[in-house]
C-alpha cells in the first residue's frame, strides 16, 4: 500500500492509502477526509503503520492567478517516510 499526502490550501493536509486498484481517504466521524495541520501531524496518526512508498501531492492555482497557462499538473514528490 502506499500513502498519498495532498497539500491543500491554508497548510492542510488530506492523506489517502490504496494502490493501483483505488485509494481511499482517511476519514474521521464527522467532517468526512481527515485533515492534517502538518506532516508530522499525520506521522503521528499513522505511526506503526508501514507503507511501500509516500508520495507529496500539490496542485496549485497560482500560474492561473497570475495570467499564466494553467497547468493541469500536479507536482508529485516521493517522500522518505522512514
Amino acid at each position: 500500500m502506499n500513502l498519498f499526502i495532498e497539500s491543500i490550501e491554508g497548510g492542510t493536509y488530506l492523506a489517502a492509502i490504496g494502490d493501483k486498484r483505488g485509494t481511499e481517504y482517511l476519514q474521521d466521524g464527522y467532517r468526512g477526509s481527515m485533515q492534517f495541520q502538518s506532516l508530522s501531524e499525520l506521522r503521528e496518526q499513522l505511526s506503526g503503520r508501514t507503507f511501500e512508498k509516500v508520495w507529496l501531492m500539490q496542485k496549485t492555482p497560482y500560474d492561473e492567478m497570475c495570467g499564466l497557462e494553467t497547468q493541469n499538473e500536479t507536482l508529485t514528490i516521493e517522500l522518505d517516510w522512514d
